[in-house]
């Protein structure tokens, strides 16, 4: 296992979560760890590109509001969130309830209702006696609770997409070499103890 050192510590610990996420998934418990891991991404990310402008004090501040700024501009159906928005929805899903959602409305409205103890509702969704997604249900721009079914797929597509995102933000904020920041990060070695 490799150190996380102060300097790495936003990056490292998204990029292992995405890694994580990228891994075989567990044989049994499958999408309740692609539904963890994608909680964890969005709980981390979420929280810090929502840094104000007027706090912007180091570059990974600034890398931050620049990824929040990149997911305003993208629409919640392209690629890489994919959210359908019209026709079938899908496992009672009511996709059409964001079609006017930027990328960062979307991932803002899905780590509220996943991560406040507040009138949350995440609920399993299964299809033969198998669990296929969580079903989550949250109010969202204060005006009426939307829903939406998330399958393990869907989990890894944008717990992937999101710390994709905020890792290509930060490592293109490095200071020396982009390239020499993740290489670095990767490269550190814990300390083994003699027990």
């Amino acid at each position: 296992m490799t150190e996380i050192t102060k300097t790495h510590a936003e990056w490292a610990v998204v990029d292992r979560l995405r890694s994580m996420l990228n891994e075989p998934a567990h044989a049994e418990y499958n999408v309740t760890q692609a539904y963890g891991l994608c909680v964890a991404i969005l709980a981390w990310v979420m929280q810090r590109v929502r840094t104000p402008d007027s706090r912007a004090i180091s570059a990974e501040d600034r890398a931050a509001i620049a990824a929040r700024k990149s997911l305003e501009q993208q629409h919640v159906e392209a690629l890489p969130w994919g959210l359908k928005t019209q026709g079938p929805a899908g496992l009672g899903a009511e996709h059409g309830a964001f079609k006017d959602f930027s990328a960062f409305d979307f991932l803002k409205w899905l780590r509220d209702a996943t991560c406040h103890g507040d009138a949350r509702q995440v609920t399993p969704s299964n299809l033969g006696g198998r669990l296929v997604g969580f079903e989550i249900r949250a109010i969202a721009r204060g005006d009426h609770e939307r829903s939406l079914v998330l399958s393990e797929r869907d989990l890894r597509r944008i717990g992937n997409a999101l710390a994709t995102v905020y890792c290509e933000a930060l490592q293109s904020a490095a200071s020396n070499s982009p390239d020499h920041f993740a290489t670095d990060a990767r490269s550190m070695r814990e300390e083994r103890k003699a027990a």
